[in-house]
């Protein structure tokens, strides 16, 4: 019994060495490397065997006959299940990392431009912050503007400051006398609510069968801000560090180049990603093939989530190779989301 556990023990040693050497030179890497890197401790033909099997369950393969090997997205996945819950930031790199975040930062914005700041300063890799979801904050005012036939702007200010503009497409048309009294209901009955909350009280009462003229304003009323609740957060993501991600071997190809870019341009799918993963606090890991979104096949991702009023509102990622450095990057986004949900608590 022993045995098994000690051989077990032994080749994730190895796998883990692969990866780091691979993480730091992109080279596939040779049984001869694995023994240096493990000082000598177990011969070079004992690691070739483990790395027979390592291969064998999945973990590692062979790019070309002659060369040495790389991880697969199993033995990532492998690597970082194993890494979860035993790693922690030292003392100093948590003191200096919270020093970031100084007095000078009194807004959400600086938050999240400081936090996206950290993470591709940090790693090297693209740094991602989703924007605190709308329904989780609280109404300060809201303005309507009429567009065009069937068209509002909505303006809405939270208590945090944070100004969102949102275009809305009404069921009918509404002049701007009638807008302006959706805009006096919802200031007067719901200012420092939260706007998910405002949606239910504007549900209840177009259910509940109010007057005509409660009806006349709480029914575009709650189109608006379900509307605005539920819109698309491809705007909300706030990325920093793609001369890093850009920058590394596997995507050196001006293809490859250009497509990342229109993603991170467009920022739908990785909006959606963090849409999804928003009910959850704690860190999500992402490996190549593991990406819902065909376009991140060929990244890894790691989010987390941060907490605004005490449950979850936001996340920040990073996004980069699958030959990343998961140990290093698992560690910093958990911290960082820490930091920024003491930060927003303080401001707000």
């Amino acid at each position: 019994m022993n045995i098994r556990i000690d051989k077990k023990e032994r080749n994730f040693q190895v796998l883990s060495h692969i990866i780091d050497l691979y993480v730091s030179t992109a080279i596939p890497v040779s049984s001869k490397s694995v023994t240096r890197k493990m000082d000598n401790t177990i011969s070079s033909a004992t690691v070739r065997n483990i790395m027979t099997e390592l291969e064998d369950s999945g973990y590692i393969e062979q790019p070309h006959t002659s060369a040495g090997r790389i991880p697969t997205d199993s033995g990532y996945r492998h690597y970082v299940d194993f890494l979860k819950g035993r790693l922690w930031l030292k003392k100093r790199e948590i003191e200096r990392l919270a020093g970031e975040y100084t007095d000078r930062i009194k807004s959400i914005k600086d938050v999240i431009e400081k936090t996206s700041f950290l993470i591709s300063r940090e790693l090297h890799y693209a740094g991602v912050v989703m924007w605190p979801n709308i329904g989780s904050l609280y109404l300060k005012h809201l303005e309507l503007v009429k567009i065009k036939a069937e068209t509002v702007l909505a303006v809405l200010i939270t208590m945090t400051n944070a100004v969102k503009n949102y275009i809305v497409k009404m069921n009918r048309d509404i002049g701007e006398t009638e807008l302006e009294k959706v805009a006096n209901f919802v200031n007067m009955n719901y200012e420092g609510t939260g706007i998910s909350r405002i949606s239910t009280c504007l549900k209840d009462i177009v259910e509940a069968g109010a007057d005509g003229t409660v009806l006349r304003v709480a029914g575009p009323a709650r189109e608006i801000i379900d509307s605005v609740v539920e819109m698309d957060i491809e705007n909300d993501i706030y990325c920093e560090g793609l001369d890093f991600f850009t920058g590394e071997p596997e995507f050196r190809d001006p293809d490859m180049t250009r497509h990342m870019l229109q993603i991170f341009s467009s920022r739908k799918e990785i909006g959606a990603l963090m849409q999804k993963e928003l009910p959850h606090k704690g860190v999500r890991v992402y490996i190549g093939k593991e990406n819902k979104f065909s376009v991140f096949r060929e990244c890894s991702i790691v989010t987390a989530g941060y907490e605004l009023y005490g449950k979850p509102t936001g996340r920040i990622g990073v996004i980069g190779p699958t030959r990343m450095d998961y140990c290093n990057v698992l560690r910093t986004v958990s911290y960082l989301s820490e930091l920024i949900s003491s930060k927003l608590e303080e401001l707000y």
